[in-house]
């Protein structure tokens, strides 16, 4: 038995999304701690080429929107200790543009693929004595702005959805928990953060007055994944530099 608490060594980590920005560095963090990472995207080389450079040990391809695919994932990898739930996408409409097929989008890559995971490997998980999940989110679930009507309806949900598993799934030794990262380093979001109107948003409304570095999550998925968080279920981390405190 390991004598630090954040190992994770002997660790099976499932990780949706590994390919994006946020999945590559939570994956090369988990690696560093010793977990055995399954990495799944859409994005067949760069995955793969986290395969072959030692970052994930397996790795599926396909559409987690696809439940054959979940269920392949299930399948493939039944000995799950920590699944994250990574995979996102956000869009920005007024109200009045927030069409039907507009909401269905949100909720079908942000909250479906997590709601699936979840039922088909935490039954496992609790068989086997405990395990951990992590739901990412966002700040903008509890603290929006105008325009993200659906994707925070999307991300709110999965705050609600995580709470409800994590009473189910407390008695099974099964941690479930919400990050909710604020505004990050990537390249969807450089230009605007590089603008002046950027520069205002940050001096405004961050009071460190800076958004989070590509990196700025591998400590608290470090912390949700390992038994440091033993204690913790139901919970929402926010990672946003004080964005939420006005």
């Amino acid at each position: 038995m390991s004598s630090a608490p954040w190992s994770l060594d002997g660790r099976a980590v499932l990780l949706t999304g590994v390919a994006g920005a946020l999945g590559v560095h939570v994956a090369r963090a988990l690696t560093a701690a010793g977990a055995r990472i399954y990495g799944v995207d859409r994005n067949r080389d760069n995955t793969e080429r986290m395969r072959d450079e030692g970052v994930l040990s397996d790795v599926l391809i396909g559409d987690v929107t696809q439940s054959s695919f979940l269920d392949e994932i299930a399948q493939r990898w039944p000995d799950v200790d920590v699944l994250i739930n990574n995979v996102g996408a956000a869009t920005s409409k007024t109200l009045a543009d927030t069409s039907d097929d507009v909401l269905s989008a949100m909720l079908d890559v942000n909250l479906r693929p997590a709601v699936g995971l979840c039922r088909r490997i935490m039954p496992e998980m609790g068989r086997r004595g405990g395990g951990k999940v992590i739901n990412i989110a966002s700040v903008l679930a509890l603290h929006p702005v105008p325009t993200v009507a659906a994707y925070a309806a999307s991300k709110a949900a999965i705050v609600g959805f995580t709470r409800s598993i994590a009473l189910e799934y407390a008695p099974r030794r099964v941690q479930a928990n919400v990050l909710a990262p604020g505004y990050l380093e990537a390249s969807k979001n450089n230009d605007y953060f590089a603008s002046e109107a950027g520069h205002r948003f940050v001096e405004r409304f961050t009071p460190t007055n800076s958004i989070g570095t590509a990196t700025a999550l591998d400590g608290p998925v470090l912390f949700l994944a390992s038994s440091m968080s033993d204690h913790v279920t139901g919970h929402v981390l926010i990672v946003d530099g004080g964005y939420s405190i006005w």
